[in-house]
């Protein structure tokens, strides 16, 4: 019984001679199309015997491969073999640029691509078809340690209590404020237009007091009211320009 046998396009042919031969460095039994089959042999049965004997395939994965007849149905007789990948009968070895598809797309490969040399590639090659963990030999470089970002707080402190008052006092005060406000800018605009209304009209304000009163509070009442919408607008946007400015 063999170990491996490596499925390859013939455009990847020394891509898969490599791979055969750093496999039996390694002390692995592999077969290959261009060892193995030999002048007078009958192709078709001795690709037969070479998936049977073999206990995993290996399929060098590139975009001839993907594209070709002849490799799909050997890939796909591992497939066909061990469909949920528990015994790892399938083992694709990707050496060029290419995404596989289908079904293909959701086995895990060993990655050549993008490696810087021989050695690096070799060491992935066989810890890839190593079976059983990953673990490493030796213990893993520790992350560094990340600064706190506030003191922990002292476990003698005692938190304000109860904190329903706490709330309701930074509400009344906000509303306090707020009423504070509104009745300045109601008595401040009444004044202004009582003002303007005994230029205006002197006879009318001096004969009807009242009446000259009403008509200040009214339209006073009016121009607070859209003093304080504008500045909510304002704060409203000036809130969301910070927001925006500020660092996610």
């Amino acid at each position: 019984m063999k170990d491996f046998f490596v499925s390859y396009n013939r455009a990847d042919k020394g891509w898969a001679e490599w791979i055969a031969w750093q496999l039996e460095a390694a002390g692995y039994k592999v077969v290959i199309q261009a060892w193995d089959f030999r002048e007078g042999g009958n192709y078709v049965l001795d690709m037969q015997r070479a998936i049977e004997s073999a206990r995993r395939t290996i399929l060098v994965l590139s975009p001839d491969a993907l594209k070709s007849q002849f490799v799909a149905p050997e890939w796909a007789a591992a497939f066909a073999q061990d469909p949920s990948g528990e015994s790892h009968r399938l083992l694709p070895v990707r050496v060029r640029e290419c995404q596989p598809g289908g079904l293909l797309a959701q086995i895990v490969y060993v990655d050549l691509v993008g490696l810087k040399d021989r050695a690096q590639a070799q060491q992935r090659l066989l810890q890839g078809v190593a079976e059983g963990r990953a673990k490493p030999d030796h213990e893993p470089d520790m992350p560094p340690l990340e600064a706190a970002t506030s003191p922990p707080q002292a476990l003698d402190e005692e938190p304000p209590w109860p904190p329903s008052l706490e709330v309701a006092s930074s509400v009344a005060g906000h509303v306090f404020w707020r009423i504070v406000r509104f009745a300045a800018l109601l008595i401040g605009s009444a004044l202004i237009l009582q003002f303007l209304l005994g230029k205006a009209l002197p006879n009318w304000a001096a004969n009807s007091p009242g009446a000259a009163i009403m008509v200040a509070l009214v339209w006073g009442l009016i121009i607070t009211l859209a003093l304080e919408a504008l500045l909510r607008l304002w704060q409203r946007r000036s809130g969301a320009r910070w927001a925006h400015r500020s660092p996610s």
